[in-house]
């Protein structure tokens, strides 16, 4: 069952299929819409879960769940006389706090973190290696990764908002071409490769 759009005593509002309760909004506020379609889409899990139906929400939906914030995650250091690439692999938060959605519309949240940590330190000891979009032929060579965590930056002496939560890495590709050819890509920029466990959330804190 899909999130409908409703009209109750003259407002409108959202709801779960056609026989959920109809959540109105202020159609001048737009917080209020939010917030309305919100309360329809927990109406909606609520009801999936003890009913079997399937629950249908479109990319609209999601993004009015949340507040996605996107940011800059392409590489930042160039090392050109060692052929070295450094940047962030993956941010879950920004350093003010904010949860970052990323290109997949999916996000890690507080309680999942440790789960990328480990998969972090699994890679570092297992694979080491980069390739360049995603062929699966190994190009690059792992010589830096750091898991950003709160507690780490305060045993280092730092505020816990001076960086993001995130995986900091840097890879080394002794190919000039190689190294030439991300340079010259307009975006370049780090990408996790693996297998998740994805679930649906009823909501981003």
């Amino acid at each position: 069952m899909p999130i409908k759009s409703c009209e109750l005593n003259g407002k409108p509002g959202y709801q779960y299929g056609s026989e959920g309760k109809c959540y109105t909004y202020d159609p001048d506020n737009e917080t209020s819409r939010k917030n309305a379609k919100k309360q329809a889409i927990l109406q909606g899990v609520a009801i999936s879960q003890n009913s079997g139906e399937k629950l249908e929400v479109s990319k609209e939906d999601i993004n009015d769940l949340n507040e996605p914030v996107t940011i800059d995650v392409s590489m930042v250091k160039y090392d050109d006389s060692n052929n070295l690439i450094f940047g962030w692999a993956y941010v879950a938060k920004t350093k003010e706090g904010q949860q970052v959605i990323d290109h997949s519309e999916e996000f890690v949240s507080d309680e999942n973190y440790k789960d990328l940590e480990l998969a972090t330190y699994a890679f570092n000891l297992a694979y080491r290696e980069s390739d360049i979009g995603h062929v699966e032929k190994p190009t690059g060579h792992l010589v830096e990764s750091f898991v950003v965590t709160k507690e780490k930056l305060e045993k280092m002496g730092l505020p816990d908002n001076s960086l993001p939560l995130g995986v900091w890495v840097g890879f080394w590709f002794p190919n000039d071409d190689d190294y030439t050819k991300i340079k010259k890509m307009k975006h370049p920029m780090f990408s996790l490769y693996g297998s998740a466990t994805k679930e649906f959330v009823k909501e981003v804190q």
